[in-house]
């Protein structure tokens, strides 16, 4: 017998291997792949007769109550499967991961050369006892901005031997700093040599002084007490009729066809469509208000025709509020009566203006539209992230969200003061610059027979009057029903899957984090000093 043959026989014993089955995709000859997973799961647990080293593995419900269990033991953290999915042998938002991510205090132990300006990363340490050991390093979570703020705050901290009792192998040219300074990071977990995997950088600790900063234990839940919850407005309709009359903001809406199918691979109808939007009426309703609507009607779902609808006919009820812009009648749904009356003639989107009717001809931000040209979603992230930077050399705010699409939208909030002109040359200055820092990451032709292939197209032309787009918290005409959804920044790196928020799971993320785009409606900013620098920047 061979080392290797030994040393895997001597494994067996020891540590014996189990396989736990929890899916099955073909049965005597028959493919069940287009069976829901829920059906699959039945006929598993009719042929399966668990016997060592075969398990069959446990089903749970409410997956992300568990990342503090998966914490606890060190795991990566879940992966959930949607029980009405079929099968599908490709990245599915029907499979979702749930990282048991950690946050902590680390110490800035130093920072290492790359190929950005100012430093590639921070070398990451803590105390353990007495002695100052080596944790790794993080090199994401940073813009222009913090890069310059942290290499100012290291330079009077820098020594020319290493703080670490036990010096680590760092990438030569590593600079090494007096640990003075506390930042934040977040993470996945520790390796089992007790290096950080998957950090982010979350900014700096002032209030943390280095000496307390030492390997933090996850604890077990402990049981609380529950606290009294106001109750959830229960779902507008019930799974049974097919038509239905209901009383909202005082009208009464006949709401029909409720068993329609819309989404027909995932099987979602247009009463899925219609309990979403009334789910999540509260966050999106502001982002309509007052605002002119091009309505896209789907009356048979995605896989059939659809047609456009600017101008509102007399058949629509009187009680809807209703617009003259540049002679035609738009509606505006600013209600949840509204919202879903439309939702029930098959408005699947709702695309309004980007301006209000008391300032109709002037818009409320502008819109940078990144969109990929037979390109990776990486690259759209990339592209964002220098638009990101190139508003922080401007002194101006970005807010970024998934397009519902294979595209990001990022919203700069600006006061209805300018014109839609002036909206569309600063766009066109930004995309000039961005294109000019990585021209080979961008296409810019607006023949999309011109452009070219494995590049970003940046269209700064959405910024013009009249023009609609799809509002944030909206469904669209996509498989598996994919929603625009808004991000935080730290969000926005490599790996997001735009796909990855749909009908399905949307609500339980923006009962998590509220409305992340409340201050592109609440904090408008002005563009002169904006204006000044970006001459200077193409000077």
């Amino acid at each position: 017998m061979t080392s290797d043959a030994a040393a895997i026989a001597h494994l067996s014993r020891t540590n014996p291997a189990r396989l736990f089955v929890f899916d099955i995709l073909y049965l005597d000859g028959y493919d069940l792949r287009h069976l829901e997973f829920q059906e699959r799961r039945k006929i598993l647990e009719r042929v399966l007769e668990p016997k060592e080293p075969v398990a069959l593995s446990t089903l749970f419900e409410n997956a992300p109550e568990l990342t503090g269990v998966a914490k606890q033991h060190g795991l990566e953290g879940l992966v959930a499967k949607c029980i009405t999915s079929t099968y599908q042998p490709r990245r599915s938002s029907d499979w979702l991961k749930w990282k048991a991510v950690s946050e902590q205090e680390f110490i800035i132990c130093g920072y290492t050369p790359g190929e950005r300006e100012y430093f590639g990363s921070l070398v990451l340490g803590l105390f353990q006892g007495d002695q100052l050991v080596y944790t790794g390093n993080v090199g994401t979570g940073f813009n222009q901005k913090t890069l310059k703020q942290l290499f100012e705050l290291m330079q009077p901290l820098v020594v020319k031997t290493s703080p670490f009792q036990h010096a680590p192998k760092l990438p030569k040219g590593s600079v090494f700093l007096r640990p003075k300074l506390v930042c934040e990071i977040k993470f996945s977990q520790f390796t089992k040599d007790g290096i950080l995997r998957a950090p982010v950088y979350m900014g700096l600790r002032t209030d943390v002084p280095p000496e307390k900063c030492g390997r933090e234990v996850a604890q077990a839940p402990t049981a609380v007490k529950s606290k009294k919850k106001q109750p959830e407005r229960a779902g507008l309709l019930d799974s049974s009729s097919k038509e239905a009359s209901v009383t909202v903001d005082g009208h009464t809406l006949k709401l029909t066809n409720l068993h329609k199918v819309f989404y027909p691979r995932e099987g979602y109808t247009k009463r899925d469509l219609l309990n979403y939007y009334d789910a999540v009426s509260s966050l999106l309703l502001p982002h309509l208000k007052d605002r002119p609507l091009s309505l896209k009607r789907y009356p048979n779902g995605i896989d059939h025709p659809y047609f456009f609808q600017k101008g509102s006919p007399e058949s629509f009820p009187s009680w809807l509020r209703f617009e003259m812009v540049d002679d035609i009648r738009y509606v505006v749904a600013e209600d949840r009566a509204s919202l879903l009356y439309l939702t029930n003639l098959g408005c699947i989107d709702q695309n309004p203006y980007q301006s209000r009717v008391p300032t109709i001809h002037n818009p409320d931000w502008i819109l940078i539209d990144l969109d990929p040209q037979a390109c990776s979603f990486d690259q759209i992230v990339e592209a964002a992230q220098l638009v990101r930077t190139l508003l922080d050399e401007l002194g101006l705010r970005g807010y970024p969200k998934t397009t519902g699409g294979d595209g990001l939208h990022v919203y700069i909030p600006i006061q209805a003061i300018y014109s839609y002109e002036q909206s569309r040359q600063f766009a066109e200055v930004l995309a000039r610059i961005v294109v000019e820092r990585r021209p080979k990451l961008f296409t810019t032709p607006r023949s999309v027979s011109k452009r070219e292939k494995g590049r970003v197209y940046f269209d700064y032309l959405q910024n013009g009057e009249g023009k609609t787009i799809a509002a944030p918290y909206v469904t669209r005409a996509y498989d598996a029903a994919p929603v625009a959804t808004p991000l935080e920044w730290s969000e926005v790196a490599p790996g997001l899957d735009p796909k990855q928020f749909t009908i399905r799971n949307a609500m339980a993320r923006f009962k998590e984090r509220g409305d992340l785009f409340a201050d592109v409606l609440k904090k408008p900013q002005k563009l002169e000093k904006a204006f000044k620098k970006l001459s200077a920047l193409m000077s």
